[in-house]
């Protein structure tokens, strides 16, 4: 499996690098897949569904103002889908075209995404600190509250979903799962 590097950057100047493992590219989407670190667990009912060492399968969308990771908790158990409000992602290419590394600009506004469907923002209250200090302009906040309404509307339509499978399907791997047992 092919390591790759993600830059992960967060308004105003936080700049962080990931080393992924990458599943999956073409012109539309980058699968990467990591074992997080989240700054703090989600619980939903009781339960947490994104914390430490779990494993994440990322799908990283050409031209569109989100990710979604799709989570496992330590049992490998699918937790739901973890969405990030992000700028369009750019991509480092090699002189063959190879994808070298690749960025993204966090725009703190997410979404998770639990298995029935029902879901909840995150992270609004950081959302709210950069745009009154300043690090999202007035223009960015519209456009990432779009984008999360968006999201939602895509969530309750069943089309977030169909947009995964319609890309795990021109993957190699049938179950994310089966892969996620072997990561390190």
């Amino acid at each position: 499996m092919e390591t790759i590097t993600l830059t992960y950057k967060r308004p105003p100047n936080r700049v962080n690098h990931f080393q992924q493992q990458l599943l999956y590219v073409d012109d539309d989407v980058i699968v990467t897949s990591q074992r997080v670190r989240p700054s703090s667990p989600i619980v939903q009912n009781g339960k947490t569904v994104l914390g430490d060492n779990f494993p994440v399968v990322w799908f990283v969308f050409t031209g569109l103002w989100y990710d979604v990771g799709i989570v496992y908790n330590l049992n490998n158990e699918w937790t739901g889908y973890y969405c990030d409000v992000l700028k369009p992602v750019k991509r480092s290419m090699d002189e063959t075209g190879k994808l070298e590394t690749f960025e993204i600009t966090d725009l703190f506004l997410d979404l998770w995404v639990n298995p029935d469907g029902t879901h909840e923002i995150q992270d609004e209250d950081e959302f709210e600190e950069a745009v009154q200090a300043g690090a999202i302009d007035a223009e960015l906040e519209k456009k990432a509250w779009n984008v999360l309404k968006e999201l939602i509307t895509k969530v309750e339509s069943g089309n977030l979903e169909q947009q995964l499978q319609e890309v795990i399907s021109r993957t190699e791997f049938a179950d994310l799962r089966d892969y996620v047992k072997t990561l390190p």
